[in-house]
């Protein structure tokens, strides 16, 4: 007999195994990394001033403000805060960045549930995990992104119900609910980043939100429609236009796929990291000389995302951060990148520089390579991103004490600190509170 994809997912979610110890360590890790973005968020334009819309009171914490909040609210907030600066993980089997949406719903489920520390982990685990399944090794997405669809917050619901219903502990009839709600409630398109708009940062919160929403009702006994993620109207044909179930659907997910999500060095879009990691090397290596000429080889689909190719001047802090000649050219020219260059964009020695850029899109090269090559008077320079080390992309926790500090000085260190070594034992609010200083 043949187990439907649906059935395959559902009873991951309800009973999959969790327990290996390096997707645990990538849980801790990536949910450290979440907590210090929530916190560093004082200059990003206009974040005040949205990611708290309409919240109520309640017993949850906003990570961001320290204002307690009612669950649903929470979600929103914290989603928002980590995925306001753009430097939340990725995960390239479904191009979203999950952290923004798996890690604040499998929190407030938690904290609903009373659940220890432990189980929080498993929900990131089961969460992440599920949804890199779902990205079908990047097989959805592109046919997504072919359709002007941003994948993020179409998988964000789905993320956020599967993690949520983890942490709540339902079983495998009530997780079946939740899923196959949330596979008919995705949202966003590419429009927004692509074009240097800022409204890109509500769309995973408000899927984090939904997907939450939706396991807490399916604990309530709410009902969807069956085969929601294959049916003729779901999830599969209405999102990609295509009818063909992915042949790694038929094999039931594991809690290994985490450790294929990557965190992102620098504030800027994943498509960009690599060769900005590349950049960051190269520019040090110039030590400030004039530069004359530069070359960037980078993934072909990275190249030809919205946004990636933008030319100077720039509108907004999004067209910098998404433009590879901007990030590229930055770090050349001062060997780092902050937020708070991205808010500027007006160097002009960036600017000269990231306009004489030649970007060469190459095929098949690897999501985490890209080569940059720059030429002074006095010397040329080239770095291949593939040629440095793994954990620049896949953190250990030196790697993570080193970018916390790097975003939030010494209380990036202390936040990460607590979670890493955080006792399973322990209930889940209260390290986070103890964390937070709460």
């Amino acid at each position: 007999m043949t187990v439907s994809p649906e059935m395959l997912i559902s009873a991951f979610v309800a009973d999959g195994s969790a327990a290996g110890e390096r997707a645990r360590e990538r849980a801790r890790l990536l949910l450290a990394d979440a907590v210090v973005l929530s916190q560093a968020n004082t200059e990003v334009p206009g974040f005040e001033a949205v990611h708290e819309v309409g919240a109520g009171t309640g017993r949850h914490l906003s990570w961001a403000s320290g204002n307690k909040l009612g669950p649903n609210d929470a979600v929103y907030a914290n989603a928002c805060a980590i995925h306001a600066r753009f430097q939340d993980d990725t995960d390239m089997s479904t191009w979203s960045h999950p952290g923004s949406f798996v890690i604040p719903a499998a929190m407030a489920a938690a904290i609903e549930s009373g659940a220890s520390f432990a189980r929080l982990l498993d929900a990131i685990v089961i969460g992440y995990s599920a949804t890199r399944w779902l990205g079908a090794h990047g097989i959805v997405a592109a046919k997504l992104k072919a359709r002007g669809f941003r994948p993020s917050p179409i998988f964000a619901p789905l993320g956020a119900a599967i993690a949520a219903s983890r942490a709540l502990g339902l079983d495998q009839e009530a997780a079946t609910q939740a899923i196959n709600a949330a596979a008919l409630i995705g949202r966003g398109t590419l429009h927004s980043v692509g074009e240097g708009g800022d409204d890109w940062r509500l769309h995973n919160a408000s899927g984090a939100r939904d997907g939450f929403d939706l396991a807490l009702a399916a604990q309530s006994g709410m009902r969807s429609a069956p085969d929601a993620l294959t049916s003729p109207n779901g999830f599969l044909r209405t999102v990609t236009g295509s009818e063909d179930i992915p042949a790694a659907w038929r094999t039931a997910p594991t809690g290994e796929l985490i450790e294929q999500v990557w965190h992102k060095a620098l504030p800027v879009l994943g498509d960009v990291m690599s060769a900005a990691l590349a950049a960051r090397e190269v520019g040090r290596r110039l030590g400030g000389g004039r530069v004359d000429d530069v070359t960037v080889q980078m993934n072909a689909k990275y190249a030809l995302f919205p946004g990636t190719q933008q030319r100077p001047p720039y509108a907004s802090t999004t067209a910098a951060q998404a433009s590879v000649r901007f990030v590229v050219a930055q770090l050349l020219v001062h060997g780092d990148l902050r937020y708070a260059d991205l808010v500027r964009h007006d160097d002009p020695e960036v600017l000269r520089i990231a306009e004489r850029m030649h970007v060469t899109p190459v095929e098949g090269m690897p999501y985490t390579d890209a080569i940059v090559e720059a030429r002074t008077a006095e010397q040329t320079e080239r770095c291949q991103a593939g040629d440095l080390a793994p954990t620049l992309f896949w953190r250990d926790r030196a790697e993570q004490f080193d970018r916390s500090e790097h975003i939030l000085g010494d209380r990036g260190v202390s936040l990460s600190r607590a979670i890493l070594e955080a006792d399973e034992s322990e209930q889940a609010e209260s390290v986070m509170d103890r964390a937070l200083g709460h």
